[in-house]
């Protein structure tokens, strides 16, 4: 009887011998003890990765290879269909595993009582990446707890499509373990796993919509690699016209037009693409994810000093988006025209309890590899301590305000309530990042008369845009006005929240609209290129209104 692997860790590869070895060997060093398999799925059959596969006598590794070059979607579900383990996770030929991957996933899915198990990786720039400012740079932010959280798949949708988050969050097959079920499923449903332009966006997407939830570590199994090699970002970055060559036509195959989308080669609209085929396949009757392409034309405003060649050419496509979906092009604030694309940070830094970001250069630590950054980071990386499934709590989409405050922090039961025009939540709190933003909560009880709406919050003023103000409607009230400068950027802030206000079934809306959220990046402060407006750290009511007034 053959014995199938828990686990299959699958690298797609074309023509990458150079950062393959390396990536091979972060396989190559997991434990022996780890319940695993190593499909290396070679498109278009180059000789030296098979050899390359060969010499590394390790019977976990099997070879298999095309006799002709695929399409990016087409060798990625080829490699699938050469899997035999019970979860499948895939890495890039430029990515790494973590030393103590396939051990920890082989301990936590072991009782097959987890469908999804995700994680955010680290990131290396590799030495030979086109931009020379990023080569050889590490990014690792390290949570010293090691915490594991059960997230809301259809929240993480609506987040996702609002382009409130980082299409990294998603549950991807690229950084989760997905049960075979989960494939099994898109299989009978789409006739095929992977789908679209980017399979491993979609098969976060797949993933997430046929699952109610998955569970999330903050102790990455895995580091992504950007090299030279990396598709996505010679795509996005490095050229403006790579889907007009032979390898865009070998990549991609043919692209099909969607009217709903303007034709550029933009990361977003790439996203979009695919999040419009898995809305009509899978998400049709789900009315909470939608994509919000006014939230997609943000995007792309804020990331259009990421590509200076096509500034001109974004700034139309913005304007094409507002004209097809109907809203005012006024309300996307587009960042002034910048010469380069923003540097990054660098240094080490803490960004909250028990969580440092380490961005450092790669070149001081003698790095030439993912293999070398790998090694590197895994001493700073605390151990796992014993996940129970079961006691996890389920996800809450649904914050109720009252007396106890609610944190808009990293994991704050506040940040269910931001719908629209919010960035990822961080360990102090939220920043705005849109002219308009909406939140939503529950109020119950109800209360029988008014009472005030506390916020704790802070505003990005600074020289360059010393004041913001924010028109804020609390249900369908009065707008009531909230001022912040450079002497008053930070503190307590009061709305009247009038009974009235709020709708039968306790669903209270609160809406802003910021007179000039501007940037770092636009006033030459820092990298950051979000238009930072109002920061949500915590919200509550307090029904003792005189008393908050002092009378």
């Amino acid at each position: 009887m053959v014995i199938m692997p828990l686990l299959s860790i699958v690298v797609p590869t074309l023509d990458r011998p150079d950062t393959l070895r390396h990536a091979l060997a972060t396989m190559a060093c997991q434990p022996a003890h780890a319940d695993c398999e190593f499909i290396v799925q070679n498109n278009g059959g180059n000789p030296e990765i098979a050899r390359i596969v060969a010499d590394l006598k390790d019977e976990r590794f099997r070879h298999f290879a095309s006799e002709t070059v695929l399409t990016m979607t087409d060798n990625w579900e080829a490699a699938l269909g050469h899997t035999s383990g019970e979860y499948v996770a895939f890495i890039g030929d430029d990515d790494g595993l973590m030393p103590y991957a396939c051990a920890a996933a082989s301990e936590m899915l072991s009782d097959r009582n987890i469908d999804l198990l995700s994680w955010s990786a680290y990131t290396y720039h590799w030495p030979s990446y086109y931009h020379p400012a990023f080569r050889n740079r590490l990014l690792a932010e390290i949570d010293l707890t090691s915490s594991v959280k059960r997230l809301s798949s259809r929240d993480e949708l609506a987040r996702i499509f609002g382009f409130q988050a980082h299409y990294a969050h998603l549950p991807m097959i690229y950084n989760s373990f997905v049960r075979r079920s989960i494939i099994d499923r898109m299989r009978a449903i789409g006739g095929r796993y992977f789908i679209g332009l980017s399979p491993d966006v979609a098969s976060g997407i797949a993933n997430a919509a046929l699952t109610d939830s998955f569970i999330r570590l903050s102790r990455p199994l895995s580091m992504a690699g950007f090299s030279q090699h990396s598709t996505g970002h010679a795509l996005f970055f490095e050229t403006t016209d790579l889907l007009e060559t032979p390898r865009g036509a070998r990549d991609f195959g043919p692209i099909d037009e969607d009217p709903q989308l303007p034709d550029l080669n933009a990361l977003q609209l790439f996203i979009a693409k695919d999040m419009l085929v898995l809305k009509r396949l899978l998400l049709a009757d789900h009315g909470d994810v939608r994509l919000d392409f006014k939230a997609l034309a943000q995007a792309l405003a804020t990331d259009i000093n990421h590509r200076p060649p096509l500034y001109d050419r974004t700034v139309q496509t913005i304007g094409e988006l507002a004209r097809t979906h109907g809203f005012d092009v006024a309300d996307i604030i587009i960042p002034a025209r910048l010469a380069d694309r923003p540097p990054p940070r660098g240094g080490v830094r803490v960004t909250g309890p028990n969580r440092v970001v380490y961005e450092l250069d790669g070149s001081a630590l003698g790095l030439n590899s993912i293999a070398d950054a790998v090694r590197v980071i895994a001493q700073f990386v605390p151990d796992q301590g014993p996940l129970d499934p079961a006691a996890l709590k389920a996800p809450v989409s649904s914050p109720v305000l009252g007396v106890k405050e609610l944190e808009f922090a990293h994991g704050g039961a506040g940040v269910a309530a931001l719908i629209e025009g919010w960035s990822e939540p961080e360990q102090w709190g939220t920043w705005s990042i849109g002219r308009n933003c909406v939140l939503r909560f529950e109020v119950h009880p109800i209360p029988s008369r008014p009472v005030e709406l506390v916020l704790a919050c802070r505003a990005f003023v600074s020289d360059g845009n010393p004041q913001l103000r924010a028109a804020c409607r609390v249900g369908n009230g009065a707008p009531q006005q909230l001022t912040f400068s450079r002497e008053a950027f930070a503190g307590l802030r009061r709305l009247m929240l009038d009974p009235a206000a709020i709708a039968a079934d306790g669903t209270l809306t609160i809406s802003l609209s910021l007179s000039d959220p501007r940037s770092p990046a636009d006033l030459g402060l820092s990298s950051d290129a979000r238009p930072l407006g109002i920061g949500l750290e915590r919200i509550w009511l307090d029904h003792d209104v005189r008393a908050a007034r002092g009378e």
